[in-house]
């Protein structure tokens, strides 16, 4: 549809305006329309849209919940999704928007409610009906009140170990604990039922009432975007939101200050859940949202987030004392603002904190300093500000009106979206001096988080850290060396409340404070040079091809393929480099792997200074490392794109190991390796399968110990046998010409060759992308304890395995995760409460498809959850066999239309394209080709499907369970353990766990493929595991993860399986194959499974770590 034409008749009391500035490039209709019951709504229409939004912004949140029930804002807008007086069947809203393409959620702040979804464009008006309902009739029941707030007390627990979470409540419990922004806000079972109800407290008639004291029209914000004209949206927003009761309430009003003065020159001391070190000086600041124009801490955090020349950040990364520095006004409230600088420092740089501290306020003593307010920065920074807001990539409809509907609440409706992108209006260096002064030492808190503050862990650390140097004053940064043993000696460490956070509170130390206000300047501080990287031609290049087309071969030889494309669909100056250097030497062997990582983590420290400004002026560049090399990306405005990759290219060519540089870099890495023990047990869970079904997959403990004695000779060594022969290939898509792509290309290999030779691989040196075929007819089953001791939370992984690509059991899978994916939502997780973090979906792994659920919980095992995931999927077998086919058509038709729906931006399609590219596939058009089958599909084809691929009875599924015991169910264990040995009037606990630990060893030393004992430096999971059980209970455990009858292969030695399994070949490659399958189990509860043992060892002894995919 177009823009509507028809002229309506509007009520009394409704307002219209379109005065909204919007980019020169924004096709987009835009309108504000005020409701009779005030109610205003932002219109955007979208003529080429295939998805429509919407998101309403309620100005009520969690600093009003009542005293006695903390959590109660958020808990209700949990409780909105269940369902209304008009649509009451429970889960009706959430089905509706997955059957048609869409998501949706919600998140609760301080003072903003904000509820989002989006869907295929054709079913907004119904979503729409269905979302106003929140706002107008919802129903509270009881029983969904008991059942939710499990969710809500999960969200909790999958918070309590993340340090983010930890460090904004401690933030909270050291403000002023009379304001309301200082209480817990989530909420938990025991602030939301078990203390409320102790209390006499009703909580459904608690949250009904709070909805309706709080929730009113005069409060909200709407965006409505779809791609109807304005004058249909505006029509269906009236008849959507029109019955939302306006009450008249004001905006909830709060008098306290946030800090005062006691609250103000402190330092707090941290112990953070990870191996890092940080340091954040925050200061309370007026809000700005009504200085939008003026920007004046846009001006500041420019300068002091600057990285290039003469910055804060480029003394300190100098001197080998910080690896990152981030500075900007943060989340604030209404009457108050937060102004932080934050950084990540060396092991050096947290021996001599108050040395860093003193470069940001000598840094910010310039700026104060005549000529520190300067007006020609400030034009630069305005200048470019405004360059990204009329080139501004595409967003998707979702974080548009999300976005856009919490701004309406702010600002006036012409400014809207100036002032939600940022862009500066008016110089006014009195209103910028007016916050500096506020960016005192005097006024700042710093918080210092780092383990070493633990002084039960400190000894160990320190034993392990063979990068720390003792504190020194020689680099010129400053003078502030209060011994940190000194501060150290401050307050002994406490527990917050909430999340068990240690910490001290003390005053900043007073030879600190004296140094940073001495009034000596810092030699090596100025401000920026002007930026080289500004654009100055933004012209597009004649479109070649056809105009939505797809790449073609540039250049196809023995050393590169690369793809091109002059890709102008998006109307954009733009482009996108993607230069892939595979070599057989960069994942040859653990060492390989490592050292690769440092080599693309140095050419980044390398680059910083220099390549900072492009990323100022909307360039930006990645080095990664993956499994066959290393990549060099770029994107932006296509003039200066060569230029900027020339530098990585030139930096790459004439690659030295610098030793100062190596050693910072090398702990960066170090400690990235040791915490990836700190990922959330879904995200180890995941990493799990990865490596159990890569067929050639290094594990992250291999990588700790191999960089202990990693040395910058060892790495430069490395670099001719890792580029010494290499293959090129790459995607050049966007505002670029074939002539000047093939010049990038001929500069790349040219630099390259020179430098390290680069000769052409040998045959059989390709990348080797494999995948593990699982067995068939049984599931595979990995079982771990979590690397964290202090998570409590449990998780799993479940594939079934779908097959390498093909284009018709793709288009089945697909068309069964959208027909079962909303059914597995409210099964598992509303109805059975098993966690948070609940998802089916299907994915891709090298390309191998497959159909998989990841859940996460903090009050079931891992065994439970994947037990209660076979069930489910046991009955949606069942329901795809009687599944009406009106259902099944409406699945269909569906699926097609994401799969049609159009990239926003030239990202997202080279990412797409690209993704082609490094499979071997090259099927650019995949999601036409795909629907086309898709369109071909009969139930009966999806009844077949689903029982091979999810069925049992046919015996040829492949399936894996990758299981992580959170420590509340080892403790569980545990206890459960200890009572019935007491009850059983047993001996030493001790004894006979030792008597089984030493039955699992002899076990595993006769079988082949047995189980091995932790390695050095290893995290101990498997310890913890091996201690608590032998293997005896890990068959029993694992057997409790499957139905009765159901087989099962115990993946006790994760090498040692995938060597007994056949391989999916990677595309244009052979499949490998073996003959041994592993060890086969039937699943017909405990004393089958320890009947069968035989000679299984636990589990437990699989000593491998988990590491990012990147590693």
């Amino acid at each position: 549809m177009g823009s509507g034409t028809a002229v309506l008749q509007q009520p009394p009391g409704l307002s219209i305006s379109e005065d909204v500035i919007k980019p020169r490039c924004d096709k987009l209709g835009y309108r504000v329309v005020k409701l009779p019951n005030e109610l205003r709504v932002l219109l955007i229409s979208d003529p080429e849209t295939d998805k429509a939004a919407a998101a309403l912004n309620v100005r009520v949140g969690s600093m009003c919940d009542p005293v006695e029930l903390p959590g109660l804002a958020h808990f209700c807008e949990h409780m909105l999704f269940y369902s209304s007086e008009k649509y009451p069947v429970e889960d009706e809203y959430s089905r509706f928007i997955s059957d048609h393409g869409g998501h949706t959620n919600a998140f609760t702040a301080a003072e903003d409610t904000n509820y989002q979804f989006d869907v295929n464009w054709d079913a907004l008006p119904e979503a729409l009906d269905r979302f106003a309902q929140f706002f107008i009739s919802p129903l509270i029941s009881g029983d969904g009140v008991e059942r939710e707030v499990q969710a809500v007390d999960s969200e909790h627990g999958k918070n309590l170990a993340v340090d983010a979470w930890r460090l904004h409540q401690l933030c909270k419990a050291t403000a002023n604990q009379e304001h309301p922004w200082a209480r817990f806000f989530t909420g938990n079972l025991e602030t939301l039922l078990t203390a409320p109800t102790k209390a006499g407290i009703d909580v459904r008639a608690a949250v009904a009432d709070w909805h309706a004291r709080h929730y009113s029209a005069n409060l909200m914000t709407a965006a409505v975007y779809g791609r109807q004209g304005l004058d249909e949206l505006q029509q269906l927003a009236a008849e959507a939101f029109s019955g939302v009761a306006n009450t008249g309430l004001a905006a909830p009003q709060f008098s306290e200050d946030l800090y005062t003065d006691e609250h103000r020159g402190l330092l707090v001391r941290v112990v953070p859940i990870k191996e890092s070190h940080t340091l954040e000086i925050q200061w309370d600041i007026p809000p700005t949202e009504a200085l939008y124009r003026q920007a004046p801490t846009n001006y500041l955090s420019h300068l002091l987030g600057h990285e290039g020349a003469g910055s804060a950040f480029a003394l300190l990364k100098a001197a080998g004392l910080a690896t990152s520095l981030t500075a900007g006004e943060g989340s604030g409230i209404s009457s108050r603002s937060f102004f932080s600088v934050r950084l990540e420092l060396t092991a050096e740089g947290n021996a001599r904190p108050g040395e860093v501290a003193e470069v940001v306020f000598k840094y910010l003593e310039l700026l104060r300093a005549p000529g520190g307010v300067n007006e020609q920065i400030y034009a630069e920074l305005a200048g470019l500000s405004e360059l990204r807001f009329h080139w501004r990539d595409k967003l998707p409809p979702y974080s548009v009106t999300t976005s856009l509907a919490g701004a309406m609440a702010h600002y006036p409706d012409r400014d809207l979206l100036l002032a939600l992108y940022h862009v500066p209006q008016e110089f006014d260096p009195a209103c910028i001096h007016l916050f500096l002064e506020l960016l005192t030492p005097q006024r700042a808190r710093l918080t210092w988080a780092t383990r070493s503050h633990d002084t039960s862990q400190q000894q160990q650390q320190q034993k392990g850290d063979s990068t720390q140097t003792a504190a020194s004053n020689g680099n010129g940064c400053g003078t502030s060396a209060a011994p940190a043993a000194a501060v150290l000696a401050a307050p002994e460490l406490i527990q917050e409340p909430i999340y068990s956070t240690k910490h001290a509170v003390c005053r900043i130390p007073g030879q600190w404070m004296s140094a940073w206000t001495d009034g000596v300047a810092l030699p090596g501080l100025h401000l920026p040079a002007a930026n080289p990287f500004v654009p100055d031609d933004l012209s597009l290049r004649p479109e070649v091809g056809e105009k939505e087309g797809v790449p073609q071969l540039l250049l196809h030889g023995p050393s590169a393929r690369v793809w091109q494309r002059t890709e102008l669909r998006f109307g954009s100056p733009k482009a996108t480099i993607v230069l892939d250097i595979q070599t057989p030497a960069a994942y040859a062997s653990p060492e390989s792997a490592v050292c690769v990582r440092l080599l693309v983590k140095l050419l980044g420290d390398y680059l910083n200074e220099v390549a900072y400004p492009a990323e100022l002026a909307g360039l930006s560049y990645s080095l990664t490392n993956h499994l066959a090399g290393f990549q060099l990306s770029c994107q932006g405005y296509s003039e200066k794109l060569p230029v900027l990759l020339g530098l990585l290219l030139e930096e790459l060519a004439n690659f030295k190991v610098k030793p100062e540089r190596f050693a910072v870099v090398k702990e960066a890495v170090a400690r990235e390796y040791a915490n990836t023990a700190y990922q959330q047990p879904y995200q180890w869970a995941m990493y799990r399968s990865e490596l159990l079904l890569n067929f050639k997959r290094w594990r992250v403990d291999q990588y700790s110990q191999i960089i202990k004695a990693l040395t910058p000779e060892a790495l430069a060594a490395h670099m001719p046998r890792l580029l010494g022969r290499a293959f090129l290939e790459g995607l050049i898509v966007g505002n670029i010409s074939p002539e000047e792509a093939h010049s990038i290309v001929d500069s790349a290999l040219t630099k390259l060759r020179a430098a390290w030779g680069a000769a052409p691989l040998w045959p059989g040196e390709e990348k080797d992308l494999r995948v593990v075929k699982l067995p068939a007819g049984a599931s595979s089953l990995l079982v771990e304890a979590g690397p964290n001791p202090k998570n409590e939370n449990s998780a799993v992984w479940v594939t079934y395995q779908v097959g390498p690509d093909d284009l018709r059991r793709n288009a089945l899978a697909g068309l069964l995760v959208q027909l079962a994916k909303r059914d597995a939502f409210n099964t598992l997780r509303t109805q059975q409460q098993l966690g948070y973090i609940v998802h089916m979906y299907g994915a891709s792994d090298l390309g191998v498809q497959g159909i998989s659920f990841i859940i996460q919980s903090d009050k079931y095992s891992a065994a439970h959850l994947a037990l209660q995931v076979e069930l489910f999927v046991r009955d949606t077998v069942k329901r795809i066999a009687s599944l009406p086919e009106a259902e099944f058509e409406a699945g269909v038709a569906e699926l097609a239309k994401a799969k049609l729906e159009k990239p926003k931006r030239l990202g997202e399609l080279a990412g797409r394209w690209w993704g082609e590219i490094y499979a071997g596939t090259c099927m650019f058009d995949r999601q036409a080709a795909e629907v086309e089958v898709l369109r071909t599909l009969k139930p009966e084809d999806l009844t077949r499907f689903s029982e091979e691929v999810l069925g049992v009875e046919r015996g040829v599924r492949r399936k894996a369970v990758v299981l992580i015991r959170g420590s509340n169910e080892l403790q569980q264990q545990q206890q459960g353990e200890a009572a019935a040995a007491t009850a059983a009037g047993q001996g030493s606990c001790a004894a006979d766990g030792e008597q089984q630990s030493q039955a699992a060893a002899a076990a595993a030393a006769e079988a082949p493929g047995g189980a091995t004992c932790p390695a050095a430096g290893d995290v101990g999971s498997k310890a913890v595991l091996k201690a608590a059980a032998g293997a005896d209970d890990v068959l029993s455990y694992a057997a409790s993860a499957v139905p009765a009858g159901e087989a099962f292969v115990l993946v006790d030695d994760i090498n040692a399986f995938k060597r007994g399994c056949e391989v999916y070949a990677a595309p244009g490659a052979q499949p490998g194959s073996s003959s041994s399958k592993g060890k086969v189990l039937l699943g017909k509860g405990a004393a089958a499974a320890e009947a069968a043992a035989g000679g299984a060892a636990a589990a437990a002894a699989n000593s491998e770590d988990v590491a990012p995919s990147k590693l």
